[in-house]
């Protein structure tokens, strides 16, 4: 796979064997219970494993570094099952990158369609803006910062946003703007400005990548308070100490109590 740099692929020769997620996103069901997920037979099951060993190689180590040999090693598969399903490591990175797409669908997608609607519903009630946009952080915040297979997808996204791949624009038309559209209509509703304005697009960045921050630089956040990694409880306190920042960014209303909290 050529990256945009044009690095010819390299390899490893070690890896850590993959493990399944088994944390609970804050008002969220456990990542292995997500909905649209079926039982899978022994061929599917096998493929999944190879996704999940090859995102976390891909996110850990980057594309080039990361070997078909290492995959299948972490994977317990045979180093042939990895072309019978994918082909090579290009057409295994894409498909990890499609299976990140589907993983992250149930909690971003309906989130997007709840800030459309919500949006035209307030017809521009501040205070109903500000409620809308405080539950959106904290459903999305709670995904990102709690849900296990979660955190590696989102450092495998920030490699792709660094160093975008042939299989960014996918990424693109099918996860990045469909959840930035639907913001940015908030964003604009709040600050007056259509959705599609670079102030508008440019604060849209601004707030979803807050919330990707506060999941990639877990190390520094727990470091820098003395945190071991975060809880539940840790995490309702970055939200609700990261919610009256956003809306004072959009000027919007503080709110207090329940409505703070209010699932988006």
């Amino acid at each position: 796979m050529t990256q945009s740099n044009g690095k010819p692929a390299g390899s490893a020769d070690a890896a850590e064997p993959a493990t399944a997620a088994t944390a609970t996103a804050v008002h969220g069901a456990p990542a292995s219970r997500r909905p649209g997920r079926k039982p899978r037979s022994d061929g599917a099951a096998s493929r999944e494993r190879m996704l999940e060993a090859a995102g976390k190689l891909f996110a850990r180590q980057g594309f080039d570094t990361v070997s078909v040999r290492a995959v299948a090693k972490a994977a317990d598969v045979n180093l042939s099952a990895i072309g019978y399903h994918f082909g090579d490591k290009e057409g295994l990175y894409r498909g990890v990158l499609r299976r990140l797409i589907e993983d992250s669908e149930p909690v971003m997608g309906p989130a997007a369609e709840r800030l459309t609607s919500g949006v035209a519903a307030a017809a521009g009630d501040r205070a109903m803006l500000a409620a809308l946009l405080a539950g959106f952080l904290r459903h999305l915040l709670g995904s990102v910062l709690v849900d296990e297979r979660m955190r590696w997808q989102m450092q495998l996204l920030l490699r792709e946003f660094h160093e975008p791949s042939a299989a960014f624009p996918m990424l693109l038309e099918e996860r990045i703007h469909p959840l930035h559209n639907a913001v940015a209509g908030l964003v604009g509703a709040a600050t007056d400005r259509a959705a599609e304005a670079p102030e508008t697009r440019l604060l849209t960045a601004a707030i979803i990548g807050q919330c990707m921050a506060l999941g990639a630089a877990r190390t520094v956040v727990c470091a820098r308070l003395g945190w071991d990694g975060y809880t539940p409880e840790r995490v309702d306190f970055i939200i609700r100490t990261l919610t009256p920042a956003v809306l004072a960014m959009l000027g919007l209303p503080r709110i207090e109590g329940a409505a703070a909290g209010r699932p988006a």
